[in-house]
């Protein structure tokens, strides 16, 4: 037998795990799933690893091990997903948590040095695999991140993994990785001690081989913190005092973020407090406990089933025309440069193409750009791009004040004023000035599409793209069709969306869509409770409560009381009197209050509107609205009032068409209004109530409220046959 090609114990199934022994009697172990484009943590490879180890343990001609990917661009992305929705009872889960414990914690224990070479993505399982490694090497390249994204999921890390990066870089970094579940990129997980070293991708085997050389013979190092950090960690981590002025920190800030809706980041805390104070012994065994209860939570269910949603999405292409193919963007029109427009132009630079930005003088052409010059900056100061990143896709910008450069444009996006005779102007002006082949995108919210196609050259050119704003924060596109729109032009406003670094979802024309439909009937609600006398403050606090990331009132704030009310009319003028606002609404605007834009909404914009770190309300908003006595209403009916609304619209809007899937209909809402996640979109929160629960407490809104509350008749269907919007798993 060849030194080269040692024997590894037989195993059932295709070959994941392979060893091979170098000269320099450094075993590699690479890891590459023949039947999945990434490597997970999976029963087989665990098998097919104790395998490999057992040689490497009996093996005296085996110094050390590197432990690599076989995979091009990735390491290892976590535990098999799956597995944790086949699990139905904690204790299954703590097994699992401890059987992979276990078996990571052999790597520690062959007496051999083990160094992950990490390329491309390690999260989770993976990272935690890499933690348990006596180093880690790690690429240089753009794509390597290491996280432990768990948190995202609803659970924890199950393999020691929080407990690792606290002994490498302390509780701090692991507090901050375990409850956000972000990556680092390798330069910045070199600085906090938890990568050893950093080198280009093409020599990641050979540096890792001479690292794990170099450590045969000595004993393991488990805090690699260095400089400011170390000092910390005297003065916080490593005394009573310091440790519990971190976690109360930690603990308030988390409660103000998740309202006690997401379990998991509780249990974070309490694992590392735990390692903090008992060590990692202590802590591990509370963290199999943990992670047991965490997995068959509702909330990581829901979570879960997200996840899946929108990995399903993102290999989605909008169309189920399968002939059709999305065209090359390489050069794209940008026609207004406000907050939408700028906004649409970072971020379609930042996928890689040019963008030609006009706007009606030299004046707001520099103010657009300036914008996206800014945002630049932003990602530049965190650490995020190089200074010749950025001014080089600042290069790709650049700004006209009439039709010049728009000839060879692949996609015009048109962002301008919710006006439909300005937009139908545009539209002309654009088919006059661009080839034929030209797609031609609008970023209306409400405005139905056909009507502003109407009379246009080439309607089949024509699209809607609904970006949430502010276009650089929010994850949402919506793409808009109607039935003459080419199956070929949404492909490629989908495919553009996803370079774009969007959730994308297609919907069929309609006024105001999906995401502005439901979003008018939800603002629409809360306008008449405050209308009824509930306070400002009140109202938004009761939805926060229920998971929302704000309330109402201060949304309207944000979005702009002015732009409410012109979409209000619309939604209004298309439904009748189930969209009817409050005679609110334009006592507001003859008041002058538009929000924060000019410092006159429901709340206080002046230097002293913070107190206790929450915004005021104005108080005399009351006055302004006539508001009779101030009005209690139990929390619970503040929150059913409006986020039913939006559940029944949703429902409502799906009924007509309008979207493709319940998938769809829940991404929307989580992922471009902030429906909480938890609950898992308004098709999983019916289901998982009931539809004739659901239907019984709009009922007896109805009843009280009348014809805004009237059921969506997919509601009444389901709650009739009992059918639920997914089917049971």
């Amino acid at each position: 037998m060849s030194a080269a090609t040692p024997r590894v114990k037989a195993v059932a199934g295709p070959v994941i795990v392979k060893l091979e022994v170098r000269p320099d009697q450094v075993a590699v172990v690479t890891v590459d799933d023949p039947g999945a484009p990434l490597n997970t943590l999976t029963p087989a490879f665990g098998v097919q690893l104790a395998s490999v180890l057992e040689r490497v343990r009996s093996d005296a001609g085996i110094v050390a091990v590197v432990i690599a990917s076989g995979k091009r661009d990735s390491f290892i992305v976590g535990a098999n997903i799956e597995l944790l929705t086949k699990i139905k009872f904690a204790g299954d889960a703590e097994r699992m948590s401890r059987e992979v414990s276990r078996g990571l914690a052999e790597l520690g224990s062959l007496g051999k040095p083990v160094v992950a070479a990490v390329h491309g993505p390690a999260l989770g399982g993976g990272f935690e695999l890499a933690l348990a490694c006596t180093a880690i090497v790690a690429s240089d390249d753009a794509k390597t991140t290491l996280g432990l994204p768990e948190v995202q999921l609803g659970v924890l890390p199950g393999a020691n993994g929080l407990l690792r990066v606290a002994e490498r870089a302390g509780l701090r970094v692991a507090l901050d990785l375990g409850l956000t579940g972000k990556g680092v990129k390798a330069e910045k997980a070199l600085r906090l001690g938890l990568v050893d070293e950093v080198c280009p991708h093409a020599v990641l085997v050979e540096v890792a081989a001479a690292r794990a050389t170099s450590l045969v013979g000595k004993p393991p190092v488990r805090s690699r913190g260095a400089g400011r950090p170390r000092l910390e960690r005297l003065a916080l981590e490593q005394n009573p005092l310091g440790r519990r002025l971190l976690f109360r920190k930690a603990r308030d800030e988390t409660r103000k973020k998740t309202r006690g809706h997401y379990p998991a980041p509780e249990r974070i805390l309490g694992v590392l407090e735990r390692y903090g104070a008992k060590g990692f012994r202590a802590a591990a065994e509370l963290e199999v406990k943990s992670f047991g209860e965490l997995v068959v939570s509702e909330a990581s269910r829901r979570l879960v089933e997200l996840f899946f949603a929108t990995t399903a999405l993102k290999k989605d292409r909008g169309i189920d025309d399968r002939s059709a193919e999305p065209l090359a963007v390489e050069r794209v029109a940008v026609l207004g440069g406000g907050l939408m427009g700028s906004g649409i132009a970072y971020v379609t630079v930042q996928a890689g193409i040019a963008v030609r930005l006009k706007e009606k003088d030299d004046r707001a052409v520099g103010r657009a750009m300036n914008h996206v010059q800014e945002l630049l900056d932003r990602r530049l100061t965190r650490g995020q791009i190089s200074r010749v990143e950025r001014d080089h896709t600042l290069g790709r910008l650049t700004g006209t004040t009439d039709y010049s450069g728009l000839r060879h444009a692949d996609v015009v996006i048109e962002a301008v004023y919710e006006d439909l005779a300005l937009k139908r102007a545009i539209l002309r002006d654009v088919e006059a000035h661009t080839e034929a082949r030209a797609i031609v995108a609008t970023s209306t919210s409400s405005l139905p599409l056909r009507k502003i196609a109407k009379g246009a050259k080439r309607p089949s050119r024509v699209v809607g793209m609904h970006y949430v704003s502010p276009v650089h924060k929010m994850p949402l596109l919506e793409v808009v069709r109607t039935d003459k729109t080419d199956p070929s032009v949404v492909a490629t406003a989908v495919a553009l969306g996803k370079k774009q670094g969007k959730m994308v979802i297609v919907v069929n024309d309609g006024v105001g869509f999906y995401t502005s439909r439901i979003l008018g009937a939800y603002m629409n609600e809360a306008s008449h409770l405050v209308a009824e006398g509930v306070r400002v403050d009140a109202l938004d606090e009761a939805l926060v409560a229920w998971g929302w990331p704000v309330g109402p009132m201060l949304l309207l704030d944000e979005v702009g009381i002015d732009v409410a009310a012109h979409v209000g009319k619309i939604l209004h003028e298309a439904f009748g009197d189930r969209m009817l606002a409050p005679a609110s609404s334009d006592v507001l605007l003859k008041d002058d209050r538009k929000g924060r834009k000019n410092g006159r909404g429901f709340y206080r914009y002046d230097r002293d509107a913070l107190k206790g770190g929450r915004r005021q309300v104005d108080p005399s908003i009351y006055r302004v609205l006539g508001t009779p006595k101030p009005v209690e209403l139990p929390m619970e009916d503040l929150q059913m009032r409006c986020s039913l609304q939006l559940v029944n619209e949703a429902l409502t809007a799906f009924g007509e068409g309008v979207l493709r899937s319940p998938r769809d209909g829940d991404i929307g809402a989580i992922f471009g209004l902030g429906f909480p996640a938890f609950r898992g979109g308004p098709f999983r929160y019916v289901d998982s109530i009931g539809a004739a629960e659901i239907l019984r407490r709009i009922r007896a809104y109805e009843d009280r409220l009348g014809l805004r509350w009237t059921p969506a008749p997919a509601l009444v269907e389901r709650a009739r046959t009992g059918k639920r919007f997914y089917d049971e798993d």
